[in-house]
């Protein structure tokens, strides 16, 4: 899905990546990814988190059909974190925005740190979690509403305009 909601890329063939080792010598994928190109659709099943070496990534969330932009992720932003603590299924869209190279580090390599944490961070960062992903899903129904209305506004300015011509 592009910018505009428009699906452009084949999943079946994600681009291959280069391994590369962070400075503790844990295996990181270094991928590339060119622009409007799906990192990982809404609704998957993967649980690698990514970061932003270079370029943007746009993360979108689907509402009634629709394509609401969160935000915009440039280097050194973190994203699919959701997804690699929790487990669950990706909730939004992540698209690079232009030629965008990110580093996927694995589920494991994200469970193993948040194990060697003290529990009471590891809940916290559990319940973080819970939270964004309630604020993106409030977001994105408010986004659609405030769409509705400025389209319903536009429609009944227009309406009066012909009225009075």
């Amino acid at each position: 899905m592009n910018s505009s909601g428009n699906e452009t890329q084949n999943r079946d063939q994600p681009p291959e990546g280069t391994i590369v080792h962070s400075e503790r010598g844990e295996p990181l994928t270094r991928v590339v990814y060119e622009k409007d190109q799906i990192i990982f659709p809404e609704g998957e099943n993967s649980t690698d988190a990514f970061v932003v070496e270079s370029g943007r990534v746009g993360v979108f969330k689907s509402t009634e059909g629709k394509s609401v932009r969160l935000g915009v992720l440039e280097k050194g932003a973190i994203f699919g974190e959701m997804a690699a603590v929790t487990g669950a299924t990706r909730s939004a869209t992540a698209l690079a925005l232009e030629s965008s190279v990110v580093v996927r580090i694995s589920r494991t390599i994200v469970q193993n740190k948040l194990a060697g944490c003290d529990p009471f961070i590891t809940a916290l960062i559990h319940i973080l979690i819970n939270n964004l992903g309630r604020i993106n899903e409030r977001y994105a129904v408010h986004h659609q509403v405030a769409d509705q209305l400025l389209r319903d506004l536009t429609m009944s300015a227009e309406m009066t305009v012909e009225k009075v011509a």
